[in-house]
């Protein structure tokens, strides 16, 4: 089990689910998209549908990489972790039929029930049942990782047989963002490294998103130990905190 992987000394893990309470309910679309057109103050009709097209964009980019890389893939269901307001869980429903997502934050899941697609789910738990593509975009960046390896080892957990899994996680940064809270390597010009000293997160107050960083070779071998023997990842660059989506295939 990935806990054992832990020190018994490990520091202080921030409670996320806390600043993510806060940031739903002051601003659950910024929150999702960092772009100031998505704050309340700005967010009129074609902000906000520009939003969502973006969600319909990235859920048809996935699932045609999924179908690249892995051949004919037609999910029935869908899981949509850390599902905000609803940005990939409604096209993720008109492309499957029937989507579930999950966020702890109250304020983003009211703004997410406004939906009207019959076939839409929300809740503030993973339920213990099996999808054909789960999905996990932009989020599990925003967790530690001392507890974003067991929500991936669950999500994976989740995956039917023969079905699929689009994860994103962020593994190092370019070195204007080595001192900052969350970062484990630091990608150079010339080199990669580790990075010498961890920022601590004890200052920074409640209701403020921080990157975290996670150890890729640790997420693949819970691909491999969930069963998806088959990986293909795409490079990302959110502002020089660099990562990965994950695109995998559970054996049948």
């Amino acid at each position: 089990m990935i806990r054992r992987l832990f020190s018994k000394s490990q520091p202080e893990v921030r409670d996320t689910d806390r600043d993510w309470a806060i940031i739903g309910e002051t601003e659950p679309y910024f929150g999702v998209l960092t772009a100031e057109r998505f704050k309340r103050k700005n967010l009129d009709a074609d902000a906000q549908s520009d939003f969502f097209r973006s969600g319909h964009s990235d859920v048809h980019s996935f699932i045609d990489r999924m179908r690249l890389v892995f051949g004919a893939f037609d999910p029935r269901s869908a899981l949509d972790f850390g599902c905000g307001v609803g940005r990939l869980t409604v096209p993720l429903a008109e492309l499957t039929g029937t989507a579930t997502g999950i966020d702890i934050s109250p304020g983003m899941l009211a703004e997410a029930r406004k939906h009207p697609h019959p076939g839409l789910h929300f809740r503030d738990t993973i339920p213990d049942e099996e999808f054909d593509w789960v999905v996990s975009a932009i989020v599990l960046q925003h967790i530690p990782p001392e507890r974003g390896y067991d929500i991936i080892a669950n999500l994976l957990a989740r995956v039917a047989p023969n079905g699929g899994a689009t994860i994103q996680i962020m593994f190092g940064r370019n070195e204007a963002h080595e001192n900052t809270v969350g970062a484990r390597l630091v990608i150079g010009e010339d080199k990669v490294r580790p990075i010498v000293s961890v920022v601590k997160h004890e200052n920074i107050p409640a209701g403020i998103m921080i990157m975290h960083d996670y150890d890729l070779s640790l997420v693949v071998g819970l691909f491999y130990q969930a069963g998806f023997k088959r990986l293909f990842l795409d490079h990302c660059d959110h502002g020089g905190i660099i990562g990965a989506t994950i695109y995998a295939r559970k054996e049948a």
